[in-house]
């Protein structure tokens, strides 16, 4: 085996190993199916190179240039669908075909030349295309789509560079020809290690956004509370800034429970939830399932006066809301409502105002409920 022959062999065992991999990698829930044409296009990128192994007669060439073409608009059709964005099929194939006949007719031509610049007028298209959809549409984007999309807007650039180069400075192109023979294998590595990672970032960062996240509800769960309040805790000190938190309770709720049902109880429990993210928070402020029937608001640079405005406000709401759950009208649920403020440091640490707040909680509860209550001023 020749040395060129070794080169071709090496890289196209490079997509195959992309390709395989792309077997291993499942979309996230919900998702449109894009790795099957993932592994397709690797896979067609493994034989076109690897037909170079032997001796390549025309009609090779053809096959060969025609599986490129399926690489690069398989990358093409693969970002569409992982950026869920509507696949234009109609245009997409046309230009898929086009690319085919043009590349197949110069190549059986043997006028190699206009082949490349075939290449490129449509690689630069569809690595641009890659490379807006990975930045542009993509909803939760990640460090490695970002990676993808400026390979994609590099190798355009390369690609009409060269055909530049070949049209207007032949000594030019003749000298990239060994970079390239560089630059083609660390695409495809780069795009594809990339594009597998950008799967393992999104469920990463799916599984740390459900660790902090209560399910029932959707708001932040104790642990990212911990995290968020300790935080709040550490700058209201330092900058001597107010910081109030807001403990809600629903009134009653056991009974309401054992009545209706717990599927009724977790409607309405999703319903506070819903009310509490809408209740006009900045975005500096945090909604906390605390635990069970509990919440907790989190709301720095804010007074006492504030946040008890906001908690009667939250009351009211949930007072005058109705949900029909099935066949029958359920009853009106409250809520109770406790405030403590971080002033001047009047609390020596986060479990003292948690408990203020608590403290304040069970005041409102035992002077009849459905109201707010402020805690008493730490002088301690």
């Amino acid at each position: 085996m020749t040395t060129e022959q070794a080169y071709f062999l090496t890289v196209a065992l490079i997509n195959l190993v992309l390709a395989f991999s792309g077997t291993r990698i499942k979309d996230p829930e919900g998702k449109q199916k894009s790795i099957l044409f993932f592994i397709v296009a690797f896979s067609a990128n493994f034989i076109s190179w690897f037909l170079y192994v032997f001796d390549i007669n025309v009609f090779l060439k053809i096959v060969s240039v025609i599986l490129s073409s399926v690489f690069i608009w398989g990358m093409v059709v693969f970002s569409y669908k992982r950026c869920e964005h509507p696949l234009p099929l109609t245009l997409i194939s046309a230009i898929f075909l086009i690319n085919c006949t043009a590349l197949g007719y110069f190549t059986y031509a043997g006028q190699l030349y206009k082949a490349l610049h075939v290449s490129a007028l449509f690689v630069p298209l569809a690595f641009c295309l890659i490379g807006y959809l990975f930045l542009k549409t993509k909803k939760h984007r990640n460090p490695s789509d970002i990676i993808l999309a400026y390979a994609c807007f590099f190798m355009a650039l390369v690609v009409a560079t060269r055909s530049l180069l070949l049209q207007f400075s032949p000594e030019l192109f003749s000298a990239t020809i060994v970079s390239s023979q560089v630059i083609w294998p660390a695409f495809s590595v780069i795009s594809g290690v990339f594009a597998l990672l950008s799967f393992t970032e999104e469920v990463q960062s799916k599984l740390q956004k459900e660790s902090n996240t209560d399910q029932l509800t959707g708001l932040a769960n104790r642990r990212s509370m911990d995290t968020i309040l300790k935080k709040e805790w550490a700058r209201a000190d330092r900058y001597q800034r107010p910081l109030a938190l807001v403990m809600l309770d629903v009134d009653f709720f056991k009974n309401y429970n054992d009545h209706y049902g717990h599927q009724a109880g977790d409607d309405r429990l999703k319903e506070v939830a819903q009310l509490l993210l809408q209740s006009g928070q900045r975005a500096g402020d945090l909604a906390v399932r605390y635990g069970g029937e509990e919440f907790l608001l989190i709301l720095p640079d804010t007074d006492a006066a504030t946040a008890m405005h906001l908690a009667k406000k939250i009351c009211a709401s949930i007072a005058e809301l109705e949900i029909s759950h099935q066949y029958s009208l359920l009853g009106i649920l409250t809520l109770s409502a406790g405030i403590a403020e971080v002033s001047k440091s009047n609390y020596r640490n986060i479990s003292e105002l948690l408990r203020a707040a608590d403290s304040a909680l069970y005041l409102a509860k035992e002077n009849g409920r459905n109201q707010a209550q402020l805690a008493p001023s730490n002088t301690e």
